[in-house]
């Protein structure tokens, strides 16, 4: 009996051991992924290192999550310090426009995706001819159409075939008097010929754009609601725009006959949404405001279907953009980091990782088709990523934390500073004057 007793201590009093030990690693990993996250830009290697030493020690989805939030920081550059209050890519994301005051800028960011480039190109080219803020750009996708819209109500149409050397080709019809200025949306489809605009006349206007220098217009059509929109979505091949009100409204707008504009869904989907966007097939929106956004699947068009809904930690939407298989999405709002989401499985919406860029804000976000290249705008200038390796860092951060920087190391002192008096031999460190943060072991503690 006796020895019964001692072995059942001796088992109780193990797992006790190895539930304390278990706690203190997680105490210890959590408490470093913090540091990391403090430092990513004060100090981008000590960041990384404390982030990869948290993973190490305990692997979880807030360790994990930090690691990937600082490898995707150091994806990213700033294009220009200059504010802007728009952008636009093109869907291989090598033309991109960036709107400041009464000018569009024209970037080739060919050099700023290559990594032996040194040298950055600065902007090729601006698009002017507007007497006011520029409030929208739209960008087909092959890059070689352009639109500019001003808050005086002009939309301009220009020809990108060589970016370096835009042409003005043409300027399409606004409001009747000046009186009546005000701001504009934009969107093109993806070869170009067909746009549709949304004026604050409360009129949606779609336009052949097939003869850029004569573009023809084939309907225009009243909203239902409120005259003003916050935003708009065209599909790939023109047959479906989405439309956001001021009051949050949104309607689907089925194209088929560009001549005669349907409302298809404009009770359908949720009220008071801020921004949307929609996927290249126009098989799917997603819209969204403070704190929620919302997936629809619109293969019917008179009757969406939503697929998911998730909370955004956002004291604000501002915008959002899609890749075009809808299964990526960027979301931002009045903060300096922009948030990439996995919709690939609609029922379990992920975030993948967080985009943070010099902005004070971000007001405007684009990204290229296959989601490869981010932009992101506002009062603190253009912030641009290259995330085409984002699906392995997100996989497996640790080994592209490692990769080529095996020697990775923590001394001494920033193990004291970092770890809360953690013994560091318990992680491989006994006998060295220095971690080597890709060899970190639990230990046996």
């Amino acid at each position: 009996m006796l020895a019964v007793l001692l072995v059942v201590a001796g088992l109780v009093w193990k797992r006790e051991r190895d539930r304390g030990s278990a706690q203190e690693r997680v105490a210890l990993a959590h408490g470093l992924a913090l540091h990391a996250a403090e430092l990513r830009d004060a100090a981008p290697g000590t960041a990384r290192d404390l982030g990869l030493a948290a993973v190490k020690v305990h692997s979880d989805g807030q360790t994990r999550a930090g690691l990937i939030d600082t490898l995707v920081g150091e994806r990213g550059n700033e294009l220009t310090p200059d504010a802007s209050s728009e952008v636009a890519l093109s869907g291989d994301g090598r033309i991109a426009l960036t709107g400041a005051g009464d000018e569009v800028s024209v970037w080739d960011l060919t050099t700023w995706l290559d990594p032996k480039a040194v040298e950055k190109s600065d902007r090729i080219a601006a698009l002017k001819g507007h007497k006011e803020d520029v409030g929208a750009v739209a960008l087909s996708f092959d890059g070689r159409t352009a639109l500019t819209g001003g808050d005086e109500g002009a939309t301009i149409v220009w020809d990108l075939t060589d970016p370096a050397k835009p042409i003005r080709t043409a300027a399409l019809a606004g409001r009747k008097n000046a009186e009546d200025a005000g701001g504009v949306r934009a969107a093109l489809s993806r070869d170009g010929r067909t746009a549709v605009i949304a004026d604050d006349d409360g009129d949606v206007t779609v336009w052949d754009l097939t003869d850029r220098s004569r573009p023809v217009r084939l309907s225009v059509t009243r909203a239902p609601t409120s005259p003003v929109f916050r935003d708009l979505g065209l599909s790939a091949d023109g047959g479906v725009a989405v439309t956001v009100d001021n009051d949050g409204a949104v309607t689907v707008w089925d194209l088929s006959d560009p001549s005669r504009p349907v409302k298809s869904a404009d009770r359908a989907l949720p009220a008071k949404s801020a921004e949307m966007a929609m996927s290249a097939d126009g098989r799917a929106v997603l819209v969204g405001n403070a704190h929620r956004a919302g997936l629809w699947n619109l293969a019917d068009r008179s009757r969406p279907v939503s697929t998911a809904v998730f909370d955004v930690p956002l004291a604000g939407m501002y915008d959002m953009a899609l890749t075009s298989d809808g299964k990526t999405a960027l979301l931002a709002g009045p903060s300096d980091s922009a948030i990439l989401w996995d919709l690939s499985a609609p029922s379990r919406p992920a975030r993948l990782a967080a985009l943070k860029g010099y902005a004070r804000e971000i007001d405007s976000v684009a990204l290229s088709a296959d989601g490869g290249i981010a932009l992101a705008a506002g009062p603190g200038g253009v912030s641009l990523w290259d995330l085409r390796d984002l699906a392995e860092v997100v996989a497996a951060p640790e080994r592209v934390a490692c990769r080529g920087n095996t020697n990775a190391e923590i001394d001494k002192a920033d193990w004291a500073r970092y770890a809360g008096g953690a013994d560091w031999s318990d992680y491989g460190g006994e006998g060295s004057d220095s971690l080597a943060v890709c060899f970190i072991s639990p230990g046996s503690t």
